[in-house]
Parts: C-alpha cells; sequence; structure tokens
C-alpha cells in the first residue's frame, strides 16, 4: 500500500479531509524517523516496533574478483512484529 493509498482510506474512516490526514501521517513518520536517527526504538502496542540496529564494519569480496572492500559501520532499522499482528498474519495465512 502507499501511502496516498492509506491517506485515502484514514480519510474515508474518520471523516477527516485528506490533507489533514496527510499532514498527521507526515508528522507520524518525520517523528518516528527522529526518534531512530537517535537510535531509540519505536513502539506500537498490538502491532510492533521499529528498532534501530548497528551494522558492524567488516571486509567482503566483491564478486567475481579476489578483492576485499571495507564496508564502514552503519545502521539500520528492523521491524519486529507484535505477537497479536503475527498471530492475525498466521491465521489469515491458514484459512
Amino acid at each position: 500500500m502507499k501511502k496516498s493509498m492509506l491517506v485515502q482510506q484514514i480519510a474515508q474512516k474518520t471523516g477527516l479531509p485528506k490533507s489533514e490526514v496527510e499532514i498527521i501521517i507526515n508528522t507520524m513518520l518525520d517523528t518516528i524517523t527522529e526518534s531512530l536517527k537517535a537510535r531509540e526504538a519505536v513502539s506500537f502496542i498490538g502491532f510492533g516496533s521499529f528498532v534501530p540496529v548497528k551494522k558492524n564494519a567488516r571486509e567482503i569480496y566483491i564478486p567475481g574478483t579476489t578483492t576485499k572492500v571495507k564496508v564502514e559501520e552503519k545502521y539500520g532499522v528492523r521491524f519486529k512484529p507484535s505477537k497479536k499482528l503475527k498471530a492475525i498474519l498466521e491465521n489469515e495465512t491458514q484459512e
């Protein structure tokens, strides 16, 4: 689902104008991004958590050659679904 579809569905369900819903979603995404940038996890009870993960510096081989390249330390994000969300998704796949 794209953000525009999410905006449309929330606007329909809440009766709020699309422009207001888009502002709310953009603000929420900006806030989540700021927290992750500060290396803080963001949790939504019953949904899941976005957790910053550190990827250590390492050396890798370039495919097809014997050349090694050093990859610097960096951070990524991992989504950890809640038990409730896992159960909902598991039940959907079994039906």
